[in-house]
């Protein structure tokens, strides 16, 4: 729309890339013509993405917001709405960016994040729906003028730990920053980490996935036979045979995070 001769221009979605929608909005005003919305909900659109006022009568709450992104060919939004909101307390708002992706406001929320109800709602939608969907939880915080600014932030963690780990469809910043971090490694740094831990196991990958669920259970062993469908015995086995290879102790702090960043540079690394 041009403000001095209004005319509009209207293309697809599926017709447009990101980038080129991303330089379209820079150059023009863009409005999309997704179905209309709750006067509620358009005030926080507004607020969230159209640069507008702060929400005054939200602002005795405290909110979580959810981003949200899907792969898939078509649906029907109304549909796909509602079996979201059967997750969610009713007072939960759904917000969509674009035709694939948007936010989910939770007022009130518990401060402990339940990944096994997104990993069951991103189940649900494939098997209803047909899609991946992919959910990057946010911290829950009281309302302020800084919202779309960390809106952004989260937004550019999302986008990036979607390509990174694209099999994953559960993210908040604590599982994001570990695996970008050893990802954005400089390219010497991540020479050494093959050459100290990864070069030394190249024939028995299965090690280090074991240390990397051990770490992830934070060093339960039970849990993680468990996990893996191992005797306790098998798992200590490989355990100590890991530290024998690369001798890294595994009670030892530091080291735990180093072999951490091997972990996760080797699944976007192992040849």
């Amino acid at each position: 729309k041009d403000d001095t001769n209004p005319r509009w221009l209207g293309i697809p979605f599926e017709s447009i890339s990101k980038q080129e929608l991303a330089l379209l909005k820079t150059l023009l005003h863009y409005e999309t013509t997704s179905l209309k919305i709750h006067p509620k909900a358009q005030k926080w659109y507004d607020f969230l993405y159209l640069q507008g006022e702060l929400p005054p009568e939200y602002q005795d709450s405290t909110y979580r917001l959810i981003l949200y992104h899907l792969n898939g060919i078509e649906w029907e939004r109304n549909d796909l709405e509602e079996a979201i909101y059967g997750f969610f307390p009713d007072d939960s708002i759904i917000l969509w960016e674009d035709h694939e992706s948007g936010v989910i406001i939770e007022r009130n929320p518990e401060q402990k994040i339940n990944g096994d109800l997104f990993l069951s709602l991103s189940q649900t939608i494939q098997s209803d729906f047909f899609i991946k969907a992919y959910f990057y939880c946010g911290k829950v915080q009281s309302l302020s003028k800084d919202w779309p600014d960390h809106l952004k932030e989260d937004k550019y963690f999302f986008e990036n730990v979607i390509q990174l780990m694209p099999a994953q469809p559960f993210h908040t910043f604590e599982k994001c920053f570990p695996f970008m971090l050893s990802n954005h490694l400089p390219k010497h740094m991540q020479e050494w980490l093959r050459s100290q831990l990864l070069l030394k196991i190249a024939d028995e990958p299965e090690l280090l996935t074991t240390v990397k669920r051990f770490l992830e259970n934070n060093s339960n062993a039970t849990l993680t036979a468990k996990q893996l469908y191992i005797h306790r015995n098998t798992l200590q086995y490989r355990l100590d045979k890991f530290a024998e290879k690369t001798g890294v102790n595994l009670k030892d702090f530091h080291s735990t995070i180093t072999v951490f960043l091997a972990c996760l540079l080797l699944e976007t690394d192992w040849p």
